[in-house]
């Protein structure tokens, strides 16, 4: 496969353009990055609201019957439930870890072994979640869905 990138100021916008003669799994993958980069959630902070890209969000909570959304650097709050929040989310590789917890997969640093059969995932800001056991198989088969897909690229 060629790839060709070039910068262009003069775009308002970012622009994709992907020729191709067979429609491989490697283009649909291309393909699938390129409509999750557009997801946003409007979440609010401070009685303002903000666009929050979901491929910033490392993981989203329940918390008080509102939804945390948290990124490297800060927390917004959306309300709506953290069950409809999985629904959207699930195909930007978000995967449930816990009853109160969605986790963007691609933001976990590691994972370890805890007590009672029960993981703790680190994401990359250094934060522990704690994966329980009722979970845990759902995310081992993510993670090597996305290793296996990593490997076909």
């Amino acid at each position: 496969m060629k790839l060709t990138a070039r910068k262009d100021m003069t775009l308002d916008d970012d622009y994709v353009d992907v020729k191709y003669r067979t429609l491989t799994p490697a283009i649909h993958q291309i393909f699938q990055l390129c409509e999750n980069t557009s997801s946003v959630l409007m979440c609010e902070k401070d009685g303002t609201t903000y666009k929050v890209d979901v491929n910033d969000v490392l993981y989203v909570e329940a918390v008080d019957r509102k939804s945390c959304v948290c990124t490297q650097d800060d927390v917004f709050t959306i309300s709506t439930p953290l069950s409809q929040l999985e629904e959207t989310l699930t195909e930007q590789h978000f995967i449930r870890v816990n009853n109160m917890t969605l986790v963007n997969i691609y933001k976990i640093k590691s994972l370890s072994n805890g007590l009672h059969y029960k993981l703790t995932a680190q994401l990359e800001n250094g934060e522990d979640l704690i994966v329980s056991r009722h979970y845990r198989s759902a995310l081992s088969n993510a993670i090597q869905t996305l290793i296996k897909e990593e490997m076909a690229k």
